[in-house]
Formats: structure tokens, sequence, C-alpha cells
């Protein structure tokens, strides 16, 4: 059984501002705080939390050659004037450390936390993470598309051995992936006339990707909107976690029509393609579309020992939004699944797309 420590934080406390925290710091004044690791091993910390401006997991490490130091600092969670709930796992505990303190930190020097019943867990052994990159099959031409997968034993089909196009086409240009023109078309068996890429999904075949980060570039052209897909908030690009099927799934979008990056869940029954989508933690307004740039963007999904799963969002490498799903709306989505990318009335590419075991 994993040891957990129970961090004595049930209080309203004044938390660290986040930018002020020098790289070394003296020893902790708060010992309840405070407990014995071991190395090569990582810690799960949790807590509930209410707060008012975005709060994040800190992590103190001492070793006797380097005292104390910050060592972790874990991805934002958004505002929560009801109980919400925080879960981050460290990067496996360097040689020579011998104690960790956990800290809170928030955006606003004057900013209360109250937290509730906070923990750290002994987390599994960290094992080197495998990159899956799926590949296009060629550097230009059709890769597949809507047709192929409603087709896939007629002759004209355009089948991907890694790649299932359900809706829109997926070309090739230069090495990097594309949706082609957007429209509302039905795509032939060339996408020649139409692409149907106004509405844009595409999924990996293997269908093994649990804990993961999946990323890649994106490079956005254009946005429009059709008879058939009027302009609406959420046009734009989004990532797929544990995409079971098209009524169950998560979606990362790191690129929205309002600026807005959020994370959603989708649970079977409802008006949405039948499903309905639920809103998992914050969002995060301000992030408005750059189109002709390319920009890395990538999310993560795990599973946390409480039965819950947390999912990240990152852009070019900085931790923007997360969010844990304890199950709203149905069961939290735990199971190996396919990962993919949707996309809403928006002409793109992409390349190096990555998926890593976390």
């Amino acid at each position: 059984m994993r040891k957990i420590h129970q961090l004595g934080m049930t209080a309203v406390v004044t938390p660290t501002l986040l930018l002020s925290a020098p790289p070394a710091v003296a020893e902790p004044a708060e010992p309840d705080r405070t407990f014995a690791v071991t190395a090569g091993h990582s810690y799960t910390i949790n807590t509930w939390y209410q707060a008012g401006s975005a709060v994040r997991a800190i992590a103190y490490a001492y070793s006797a050659a380097h005292g104390w130091r910050k060592w972790f600092t874990g991805a934002p969670y958004g505002p929560a004037t009801t109980w919400a709930r925080l879960e981050a796992t460290t990067p496996a505990v360097p040689a020579g450390t011998e104690q960790l303190r956990v800290d809170f930190g928030a955006g606003a020097a004057t900013q209360e936390v109250t937290l509730d019943d906070a923990t750290a867990l002994l987390a599994r052994p960290d094992a080197r993470p495998r990159a899956y990159r799926p590949a296009l099959g060629r550097t230009s031409g059709l890769v597949t598309n809507g047709y192929a997968y409603s087709n896939p034993k007629r002759r004209d089909a355009v089948l991907s051995a890694v790649w299932e196009v359900t809706s829109g086409s997926l070309f090739a240009v230069h090495g990097t992936g594309y949706t082609g023109k957007i429209d509302d078309g039905s795509p032939g068996p060339r996408s020649t006339d139409s692409t149907g890429s106004a509405v844009f999904r595409m999924n990996t075949r293997r269908a093994d990707f649990a804990n993961v980060k999946v990323a890649f570039d994106l490079n956005i052209a254009a946005q429009t909107a059709t008879s058939y897909t009027p302009a609406v908030s959420y046009d734009g690009v989004h990532i797929w976690l544990r995409h079971k099927t098209q009524y169950e799934l998560y979606a990362a979008s790191v690129a929205r029509r309002d600026g807005k990056i959020l994370i959603k869940k989708k649970c079977p029954g409802g008006p949405s393609n039948g499903g309905t989508y639920h809103l998992l933690g914050a969002e995060a307004p301000g992030t408005p579309i750059v189109r002709g740039k390319w920009r890395r963007v990538a999310a993560t999904v795990q599973n946390n020992p409480s039965g819950s799963v947390t999912i990240v969002i990152f852009v070019d490498g900085r931790a923007i939004i997360s969010a844990v799903d304890p199950g709203i709306g149905c069961g939290p989505i735990t199971a190996a699944a396919t990962v993919g990318i949707r996309g809403d009335n928006t002409r793109f590419r992409f390349d190096d797309f990555t998926v890593t075991r976390l």
C-alpha cells in the first residue's frame, strides 16, 4: 500500500506568490507540510480548494548538498467559488533529495486560498516515456478522408494505416498534415471537388493511449463558415484525448474563434450528436487565434490515485489551464482509447504529431 502523507492544511492560507519565490529558500517553518521521500519516486499532491485566482501546487526539495530549493510547480487550476479538486503529480525525485515540502501558489499576493484535506501520495516510480509519431504515409496528396471511412472496402477508397478520418479530408503537404479548403460538401474518393473539412474529425487507429501527452505544431491559415456550419464560438482546433467513441471523450480546445482555451468532456446521450458536453474547470480567455504562425500545442491526460482524471493544456510549452474530472456528467474516462484532432470551420496544418506516455 502506498503511503499517504497528511499535510495538515485544513485552513484559509495566504499562499506563496508564484513570481516572488527565490531559487533557494530557508528551512520551512511548517513541519506538517514536510515529509521524507524516496529518490526515484513521484508524489501526487491532492487538495480541495476555493480561490479567487488560479492556484498551483508547489514542492520544495531538501538535500544535504543544496539545502531547500524550489523544485516543482504544477499546472494552474482555475478560480473556484465552490470546492474544486486539485491533483498534481511531481516528476521522479532526484538523487540526494531527502524531504519535500508542499505549498500552494496563487497569482496575487493578497489572494487567500481555502484548502481542505491536503495530502501527498506516493505514486508509482517513473518509467521512461515512450513516444509514438504516427506518419502521414506520404509527403503530398490525399492521406484519407470521410469517403474512405464510409466505404472502406471500395477499391477507390484511400485508407491510412495509422489515421482514421470520420469527417472531412486529410492531405499531406510537404510532409505536414492539412485539412484542405474548407467546405461543407461530401468528399469523393480523392476529395477533388469537396473536402467536407468544415467538420474535420481525425483519430488514430491505435487505441491504447491511456496516460499520455499529445502534442503537435499547429498553423491556422483561416477561419470561415458555411450554410451548413455557421460561425460559432467554438470554431477552431481541439485535441481529442481518451476518444472512446464520438459520444465519449475529452476535448482540449487549444484554439477557438472566441479566444478561449478550455477543457470539456463528452458523455453519451444528449443533443450534441448523441452526447452532452460538460465544461471541466475554468475557461482561460484572451488567447486569440494567430493566423499563419506555427505554435506548439499539447494536452496531457492522467489518471489519479483517487480515480479521477487530470487534463492539462499547454501552448508553446507553457501550461495554460488544467482540470480534474471526478465524474462530471458521467464516470471519469480512465480506460485507454484513441487520440486525435477535431477542427471546425478552420483551415489548418499540423506537424510533428507526437504521443508520449507519461
